[in-house]
């Protein structure tokens, strides 16, 4: 069953950082959408996975899941 949750991201920095992001989430089976913002420091992702694969998947892109909402 999909969900939609808001995760925290740390060490973004630029546009670059946070499509980064969002490309590995997007890449990933389980997950349908993926908004990812540096200026906010956050991902609102649409997704079947735990919070622990989401978190495997931002660290291997290089940066690190802080936790869940705003």
């Amino acid at each position: 069953m999909e969900q939609k949750e808001l995760y925290r991201i740390e060490g973004m920095k630029c546009g670059g950082c946070s499509g980064t992001v969002q490309t590995a989430l997007l890449q990933s089976d389980g997950v349908s959408e993926a908004e990812v913002s540096h200026e906010k420091g956050i991902a609102e992702v649409t997704h079947s996975l735990t919070d622990e694969e989401i978190a495997q998947i931002v660290e291997k892109a290089g940066y690190h899941v802080a936790g869940k909402g705003r």
